[in-house]
């Protein structure tokens, strides 16, 4: 037997093989692929928002996410040299039993609002794309007309949904300094030397993103050659926030990772912030403002005192800082103009090796076509696309 590969032409144009299957097929795969993920951040998020800690209580297949999963991943674990490892319960859930959380009566009223739809026509449409699904899963046949059925199904079902998931993902509005809602009152000076906190929240103001920006210390500084300095520089340890401390973990809906990005000061000494977010809702932060309070002082407090030792002896190890190694080197760039190249790669966010739900990785920010453009979703360790720039 012969297995024929596609090949990447000028371009990019891909050329397929005719043997291959009908190209409609690869579009049905893509289509409910994004789907079933979007489904899962989405259920996911409302059942944290309602539930809190105890989300992974919620019934399905005759037990509950935790047991079930759990069996799962165990199972999965057997072949774990297959593959990307996984770690999120979410992801051994089938769209089958989201479905069923979905509808079911002891979680529809916590999900009813994102629908535009009577729960029996919602059942009908949801039911409809998993006949499809559930074809191309067990390598039926499907035609191609069953294509636009999927697509407009998906569109009618997740109308609000993907506003939802646009609206927790993209919260970039500052609260305004005059604001005198208590909670900004109460955490709006908070920050020191080291960390910073800013606040934001959504259009309609539901929810809130705290923004805590690190300054990055460069602990060891050496000069290699002229063209090229190596370097240890303090790293803040997000998951270790939610590891560490449980009312954050308990009340957030996710935390994430922003890109790291660094320039040389005229010392040569490391110029770079590390900022990660932590999102819930406003009603959340309002009703459990003194513990998340004292949980931030308390993160700060933490933040400072691991700095300074960590300034003293680079050999050290903190709790949520700990040192870890960068360079710098001369690049040659556009008309022969030379630039510092600062290397932060060692402090790039990875998600693979957090097993905690809460941690989403590298922020996003989707304006729109959340679920149709998602270049990453949460709980995966790599992308599922290539990222489609707007120009």
């Amino acid at each position: 037997m012969e297995w024929k590969k596609a090949q990447v032409k000028d371009n990019n144009l891909v050329e397929i093989p005719e043997r291959w299957l009908h190209l409609y097929y690869y579009e049905a795969l893509n289509v409910l692929f994004r789907f079933e993920n979007s489904l899962r951040v989405f259920v996911y998020t409302v059942l944290k928002e309602e539930l809190k800690e105890k989300w992974q209580e919620t019934a399905v297949s005759g037990g509950c996410i935790k047991s079930e999963t759990k069996k799962r991943m165990r199972q999965s674990d057997d072949y774990g040299y297959l593959g990307h490892e996984i770690t999120s319960p979410m992801l051994f859930l089938n769209s089958g039993e989201l479905i069923d959380i979905i509808v079911s009566d002891a979680y529809w009223k916590y999900f009813a609002k994102y629908f535009k739809a009577s729960k029996s026509i919602v059942i009908t449409k949801l039911q409809e794309i998993g006949t499809v699904r559930n074809s191309l899963a067990h390598f039926r046949p499907i035609k191609e007309d069953d294509i636009d059925l999927i697509k407009q199904n998906t569109k009618h079902v997740l109308l609000e949904v993907e506003k939802a998931l646009v609206k927790i993902t993209s919260i970039s509005a500052l609260v305004p300094t005059n604001s005198d809602e208590p909670w900004y009152l109460k955490l709006k000076a908070l920050g020191s030397e080291n960390i910073n906190l800013s606040l934001f929240y959504c259009e309609d103001e539901n929810w809130v993103r705290l923004s805590f920006l690190y300054k990055i210390p460069t602990l060891l500084k050496s000069k290699i050659t002229e063209e090229f300095y190596t370097y240890k520089v303090g790293d803040l340890r997000t998951v270790e926030v939610l590891r560490n401390f449980q009312v954050i973990k308990d009340n957030c809906i996710y935390v994430a990772d922003s890109y790291v990005l660094g320039r040389l000061n005229a010392d040569f000494d490391v110029v770079s912030n590390k900022e990660f977010s932590v999102v819930l809702s406003k009603r959340t932060l309002t009703d459990n403002i003194d513990s998340l309070e004292s949980a931030i002082r308390d993160i700060i407090t933490k933040v400072d005192e691991e700095t300074e030792l960590l300034k003293s002896d680079d050999l050290a190890r903190g709790v949520l800082v700990e040192p870890k190694h960068a360079n710098a080197s001369v690049k040659t760039g556009h008309n022969n103009n030379r630039y510092w190249q600062v290397a932060l790669d060692a402090l790039k966010p990875d998600s693979s090796k957090a097993s905690e739900v809460e941690y989403w990785g590298t922020r996003g920010h989707y304006v729109t076509d959340f679920v149709s453009a998602t270049q990453q979703y949460p709980w995966m360790p790599s992308s599922i696309s290539d990222l489609e720039l707007p120009f």
